[in-house]
């Protein structure tokens, strides 16, 4: 197998932090690309100071920023700024998530970097985006998830608004990010003409509703809360077994009436009640009791056996340490090690892209520390010597 990846002769220059902005670049990064991450010096990324932390090394900022080399510089130092010029003269990809307007006052916006590389993909991800009257607003992922609308239908019916486990908010608006600039770079090929990508966390959470706007727009009715159940199949959702939960997953008619088969109750098959996927969705308080009853009788354990020797979806409700030991997932190679100096081996998730002509990793590149490549990169990129190099660090512009 070959081991080339296909972004490999990429270079971006990351000026984002904490998560958006750095979870696109670690796509990039698996893909192949050569990720110069600039950091505030003696600070850095905001991240570094989120644990959890082992000697003083977060496992957080590990886990998004792995493979990166590391450069500390002073964006309101001019010369600071002059070198970002020159990197980006150099570069693929500019990547920053700063609140829209922070990029002009320090004249490094995407007008300003493409007059030194026409060719530039510039990508800004924001909490708003860069048009429009909330474009100025400050955002986190909370908000994002809160303002789109999918913190109202997650949750318990009748119960407090809940907001999704992970940051998705962030997590969805990196993976925009990421599928505008390799569009981009795609359309430079034939153009040779670079651009600017716009990418806003809000406008990522209103993209992943799935049908809940739809759905509003046909009924007039505003969704709500459902738990785990699914708004228009029934029944698809995480029943209480014996000892546990067990999710099944009824996606269709067919596995519906393999499910009632299975369970020995054919005669819901005669109820004209469910005699449809709409009239069980319509019908879901008199099917509802009927399954739980059901699920309750036998552990976890025993459903699953039945429910996949008879192929109806199904799955336990894992706990994260289940998730790491779960032999697909160390198949199909979604646990990685990271060897990180000063922590150790660490576990981190793995490259979900699999390519026939890459090499799928075992271990992982590790995160670097602050500053760590800044000589390195000023050297290799723009022939800086020791003696300029020390111009630099007298002049505070890096560290």
């Amino acid at each position: 197998m070959e081991k080339e990846k296909p972004l490999q002769d990429v270079v971006v220059l990351d000026l984002t932090r904490v998560l958006a902005g750095p979870y696109c670049s670690m796509i990039l990064a698996n893909l192949g690309a050569e990720v110069l991450k600039v950091e505030r010096p003696g600070i850095g990324d905001d991240s570094r100071s989120f644990g959890p932390y082992k000697n003083g090394e977060s496992a957080y900022f590990v886990s998004i920023n792995r493979g990166k080399k590391s450069i500390a510089i002073d964006l309101k130092n001019e010369e600071g700024k002059k070198l970002i010029r020159e990197f980006a003269a150099k570069a693929d990809i500019v990547l920053e998530n700063f609140r829209p307007g922070t990029m002009e006052k320090l004249g490094l916006s995407y007008e300003e970097l493409s007059k030194v590389n026409p060719g530039i993909i510039y990508g800004a991800v924001s909490g708003f985006g860069h048009t429009g009257p909330y474009s100025r607003k400050p955002a986190y992922d909370v908000i994002a998830q809160s303002m789109s609308g999918i913190m109202s239908i997650t949750g318990e019916p009748e119960g407090v608004p809940v907001r999704i486990g992970s940051s998705v908010g962030d997590i969805v608006g990196g993976m925009f990010l990421c599928i505008g600039v390799v569009s981009a770079l795609y359309d430079r090929v034939s153009t040779g003409k670079g651009q600017k990508v716009d990418v806003a966390m809000l406008d990522g959470q209103i993209a992943v509703l799935e049908n809940a706007i739809a759905r509003y727009s046909l009924t007039g009715e505003i969704p709500g809360p459902l738990g785990s159940r699914h708004p228009s199949i029934t029944p698809f959702e995480a029943f209480k077994s014996k000892d546990s939960w067990v999710v099944v997953a009824c996606g269709n008619q067919e596995i519906w009436e393999r499910f009632c088969r299975m369970a020995n109750r054919e005669d819901m098959l005669q109820d004209p009640d469910f005699a449809t996927n709409d009239l069980r969705t319509e019908n879901y308080k008199k099917i509802k009791p009927i399954i739980d009853g059901l699920i309750g009788q036998k552990t976890t354990a025993e459903w699953l056996e039945m429910l996949e020797a008879n192929g109806i979806p199904a799955s336990p409700i894992n706990t994260i340490d289940r998730v790491v030991d779960d032999p697909h997932v160390k198949a199909r190679r979604m646990i990685m090690n990271v060897l990180q100096p000063g922590m150790g081996e660490l576990h981190v998730a793995g490259n979900p892209v699999k390519m026939s002509r890459m090499e799928d990793e075992n271990v992982s590149g590790y995160a670097p520390g602050l500053g760590e490549h800044t000589d390195m990169l000023l050297k290799s990129y723009l022939g800086y010597d020791d003696d300029r190099i020390k111009v630099l660090r007298d002049k505070r512009a890096v560290y």
